[in-house]
């Protein structure tokens, strides 16, 4: 599949044609694509009473690969994507611009909680009591 997570795509047609959105998650088996913002279902859950409360989910369902087209990142604009094969490596091609389409790998940004204990001196008077 020539789409990957991360890339931004615009909608062809459907309920939603004509927006773009980063594609969240592909599906290769059955090609799919969920993208952000777009294709938004509701679902109602229904509370117990006790735990769970009731309310509405906004769901973004999959779409078919072939709804969307690849918003280039270089020239901006809707375009096919062509492979180029040098030396075992795969690298995909903007159709219009001619350039390389780098590849947005998910950097795992890891949020570190540090967590700065402060030791805080705490200077204990002992009250003196003079009992006679």
């Amino acid at each position: 599949m020539k789409i990957k997570k991360g890339d931004t795509v615009k909608i062809l047609y459907g309920k939603d044609s004509g927006k773009t959105g980063p594609v969240v998650a592909v599906d290769l088996k059955n090609n799919m694509v969920v993208v952000s913002g777009v294709n938004v279902s509701k679902r109602h859950l229904k509370g117990d009473g006790r735990t769970r409360t009731s309310e509405i989910l906004t769901i973004e369902k999959p779409m078919a690969v072939s709804k969307v087209i690849l918003v280039c990142p270089l020239c901006g604009k809707t375009t096919r994507v062509g492979l180029k094969r040098e030396d075992g490596k795969v690298t995909r091609i903007c159709k219009k611009c001619g350039k390389e389409i780098a590849d947005k790998k998910e950097e795992k940004v890891e949020v570190k909680k540090e967590t700065e204990v402060k030791k805080t001196v705490k200077k204990t008077t002992k009250s003196k009591t003079n009992t006679k």
